[in-house]
């Protein structure tokens, strides 16, 4: 019986450790602490503008003019459209600029960025980056 009972123990014991190490893994925080602010001033502002309203430094140099962010609300009929926001961002909406080049897509961008940092987040980080983005646009509507 003692043997049993040692081999038991043992069992438990791997149980428990990979439990707390599955555990630890899943749920191991991002590593998306920037706020929507901060990604909107080093990815959109050159061409939106800091207050959006497409007024950037580089705004004279794209065709057609970047968009006015600060109207979004507006243009949809009162509702905020951060499906859509999120959509450019990323990328999965095509957006016209510099003739029939597209408009700088981020979320190819931050999937790039951290895949050099770590690949196993790479979903994770990405989805929350567009979203800080647009709900930062979503400040800017009056």
């Amino acid at each position: 019986m003692p043997g049993i009972a040692r081999t038991v123990a043992m069992i438990l014991a791997g149980v428990v450790v990979l439990g707390g190490v599955v555990f630890l893994v899943v749920t191991r925080p991002t590593e998306v602490p920037l706020h929507g602010r901060e990604l909107y001033l080093r990815y959109c502002a050159a061409c939106h503008g800091v207050s959006g309203k497409g007024d950037g430094p580089a705004a004279t140099a794209v065709r057609p003019r970047p968009a006015n962010l600060t109207r979004l609300r507006e243009r949809y009929g009162g509702q905020y459209p951060i499906r859509d926001v999120m959509a450019a961002v990323d990328g999965r909406y095509k957006v016209r600029a510099h003739g029939d080049s597209a408009m700088p897509v981020w979320g190819v961008l931050f999937e790039r960025e951290t895949e050099a940092q770590n690949a196993r987040w790479l979903q994770q980080n990405t989805l929350p980056q567009v979203r800080l983005i647009a709900e930062y646009v979503l400040s800017l509507q009056p």
